[in-house]
């Protein structure tokens, strides 16, 4: 097959939760002074304290739409919007780089990156949930979502969220590249057009044959990489045929054609 459909979660969604905390008592509350679990405060209409596990104040930021507001008795701090290493005080809760071209999760009162989101949905905020479209994503970015497939930058590679990174699993060298198709609501499919390959391009199914870009030599699937290439001489090359349901790789094992820019041999006649 020249193109290659593998179902794919596009969108990451992770829920939103507000910081809410109690308005600190006994004095104004101070970065790094005691504190009782759940107290909090506003610092200015952007940043606020919450009380951290060890006890103690702790800064967080509140770059959401609605900053940070004290209500009642209560302090709410909107932290849709935040930076990696921004402290937060809800385990798993979700927030939006500045920029909206990443998703961060709050582990151990910090927020960190765990996907990009790089597709042209990027990072948004609808309501409680987060969107993350990471449809298009690099080789190394960070990902949470295990098995899940995106399309490098430049659309030349298919890539699979491994160990909490992306890697390479299938070169898309073919005039098609890697996009990303909606065949129906709701799913989201990669098609990888790998009917050029360059030596020792990464691949994902054994026995698959590919051309390379010069039509000179023909490399097949082994070990995940395109290897054993096999020179295509002959006037026709490496050709790839593509119907609706399957594609053939032909080799031209033949003797080259003639050269027509070859000057023809002189034959001196003895004396």
């Amino acid at each position: 097959m020249v193109r290659v459909r593998v179902r794919q979660f596009a969108l990451a969604a992770m829920l939103v939760v507000a910081a809410t905390v109690t308005l600190g008592a006994c004095g104004k509350p101070q970065l790094g002074g005691k504190c009782s679990a759940g107290q909090g405060a506003c610092t200015d209409p952007k940043s606020g304290l919450y009380c951290g596990s060890d006890g103690t104040y702790k800064a967080m930021t509140c770059n959401g739409e609605h900053g940070c507001t004290a209500q009642n008795s209560k302090v709410v701090c909107d932290n849709d919007i935040a930076a990696v290493g921004d402290g937060c005080d809800t385990p798993n809760d979700g927030a939006c780089t500045a920029d909206h071209k990443n998703l961060l999760q709050c582990k151990s009162e910090k927020f960190v990156l765990i996907d990009t989101c790089k597709g042209p949905g990027a990072c948004k905020i609808a309501g409680d949930m987060l969107n993350c479209d990471n449809d298009i994503a690099d080789l190394g970015d960070p990902c949470s979502n295990k098995g899940n497939f995106a399309c490098t930058s430049d659309k030349g590679t298919a890539l699979r969220c491994d160990d909490g990174k992306y890697s390479p699993i299938q070169s898309c060298r073919g005039p098609k590249a890697c996009a990303i198709v909606h065949p129906k609501p709701k799913v989201t499919d990669i098609d990888c057009d790998f009917s050029v390959a360059n030596e020792n391009d990464p691949c994902a199914f054994p026995g698959n044959e590919s051309c390379s870009s010069d039509k000179s030599k023909m490399f097949t699937c082994k070990g995940n990489k395109y290897t054993d290439a096999t020179p295509c001489p002959g006037p026709n090359g490496c050709t790839v045929k593509v119907t609706a349901k399957s594609s053939k790789v032909t080799c031209d094992t033949g003797a080259p054609a003639p050269d027509p820019n070859a000057k023809p041999n002189k034959h001196h006649k003895g004396h």
